[in-house]
């Protein structure tokens, strides 16, 4: 009973003089050089910390005219760098110690995969133009074959209305002239065979006789057409007046000769002339039969068979220009998949691309590589920290224990004066740059963290990590 009752009070003594030290420390070491508990630490990965308006700029002036804390020494501007994908160590481009710029290379992993990735999409991007371009040329031509289409179907409709359309006058008049002068052929070649045969005057000049006859039937298709296009006027073809009015004039020409012919009778004729007669009463004859076709033909115009011919060609017209559009239709579907294709195959590019420049890390800013945490041939892990890199041209102190009490009564821009326990004999002269907004809970005491910018170090042989203690002044400001 009696240890029992000395262990008691052995550990009640522990509890007050635990509960005097803190109870100290919370409410009266702070306005000496009272070194609280850690105030955190930021971390620079992007440059160097910015003053919040309206919190770094205020301060509270505490009775003491100064605070203290401890901190660290980091360098003005450092990141820890790490890959977005895991791979095996190629190469250490710059090895801890080397000074890079932005945009250097520092570590490279393993790309075989992702180079021959690259390769296929691109390869894969150039079929895909490819085939854009052969999509482009069947486009063209279904268009072609569209417009060959409507010239199709106009020529057709053309058609219809000349099949639906009758015969005018002056053509039946044309039709019937043509089919009188083959019929007066056939009378002048029957009177020539006749005198050929009959061998005697009177039978040639029956025959001459027949010849004027015919040449003056001859005479009136041509009038007809020459006093036709005479009628239109402006509106006639010149080729086609001139034309007409030689043809009216060899007609002519024939008449004066069939009257000379009259005079120039001889008797007798030969086999030749003979087999010639005959010849021409033939000849004749089919002329004939061909004028008489035509002026049928002619008059048939507008027959219920004509037009339905011309209809059915109509249908087959429009059925090809419906066929050459749906052509037109699936070859421009096909060009817009291609062109998507091409788009897919580009951004297929552009992620292997990126994939590959991924396997090469690179110095986000000019500095010193601080540390390299692979060797080659090592696998790296997906944003596992591979290279630490930092500006070491100027140096900052973090503080960790700045307790609230405290942090109120500091600003921006106050003085503050930093002892390195690595240089005892050495002070070095800060401005206080930032003031985190946040809290952080350190063993309980509620602590802001501080940025002080060293205003000159000098050849101070300072050290990242190294520990300070910081003793802002808070009356001269």
């Amino acid at each position: 009973m009696t240890l029992k009752r000395a262990l008691i009070g052995l550990l009640v003594i522990a509890v007050l003089l635990a509960g005097g030290v803190f109870t100290y420390n919370r409410f009266f070491a702070a306005g000496d050089d009272a070194t609280g508990d850690e105030a955190g630490r930021t971390t620079d990965t992007g440059g160097e910390t910015t003053p919040a308006a309206g919190v770094d700029t205020i301060a509270v002036p505490i009775p003491a005219g100064s605070v203290s804390a401890e901190g660290t020494i980091v360098p003005l501007r450092h990141a820890a760098l790490a890959f977005a994908a895991p791979g095996v160590m190629a190469e250490v481009l710059a090895p801890a110690g080397t000074i890079v710029t932005a945009g250097d290379p520092v570590l490279r992993l393993d790309a075989a995969d992702q180079t021959a990735a690259l390769r296929r999409a691109e390869a894969d991007q150039s079929l895909a133009g490819a085939d854009r371009d052969a999509a482009a040329a069947r486009v063209e031509a279904a268009r072609l074959g569209v417009a060959a289409a409507e010239l199709s179907v106009r020529a057709a409709q053309a058609d219809l209305a000349l099949a639906s359309a009758a015969p005018r006058p002056e053509e039946i008049a044309l039709g019937e002239s043509s089919v009188a002068l083959a019929q007066a052929r056939i009378s002048a070649a029957a009177a020539a065979q006749a005198q050929v045969l009959e061998g005697v005057g009177a039978a040639r000049v029956r025959a001459a006789e027949a010849d004027l006859r015919a040449a003056e039937a001859a005479a009136v298709p041509t009038r007809l057409r020459l006093e036709e296009l005479r009628n239109q006027g402006d509106e006639a073809d010149a080729d086609d007046l001139a034309e007409a009015e030689r043809a009216y004039n060899a007609a002519l020409a024939a008449i004066d000769a069939a009257r000379v012919g009259l005079t120039e009778l001889e008797g007798g004729a030969t086999a030749a002339q003979q087999n010639a007669a005959a010849s021409g009463v033939a000849a004749a004859s089919a002329q004939a039969g061909a004028a008489q076709a035509d002026l049928d033909l002619l008059l048939a115009g507008g027959s219920a068979q004509a037009v339905a011919a011309a209809e059915a060609g109509v249908r087959g017209a429009e059925a090809a220009l419906a066929e050459a559009q749906a052509r037109l239709t699936a070859a421009e579907a096909a060009v817009t998949r291609a062109d998507a294709a091409v788009v897919g195959a580009e951004a297929a590019v552009a992620a292997a691309r990126t994939a590959l420049d991924d396997r090469t890390l690179v110095a986000p800013f000019a500095g010193t590589v601080a540390d390299v945490a692979f060797a080659t041939g090592e696998v790296v892990a997906a944003g596992a920290p591979a290279v630490v890199l930092a500006d070491f041209s100027g140096w900052l102190v973090e503080t960790n224990d700045l307790i609230e009490r405290d942090v109120v009564g500091v600003a921006a821009g106050f003085p503050a004066a930093v002892r390195v326990d690595a240089l005892p004999d050495e002070t070095l002269a800060g401005t206080v740059a930032s003031i985190s907004a946040t809290a952080r809970d350190v063993q309980g005491d509620t602590t802001y963290p501080v940025t002080i910018r060293l205003d000159d170090a000098g050849d101070a042989p300072l050290r990242w990590g190294m520990t300070v203690f910081v003793t802002i002044d808070t009356e001269t400001n």
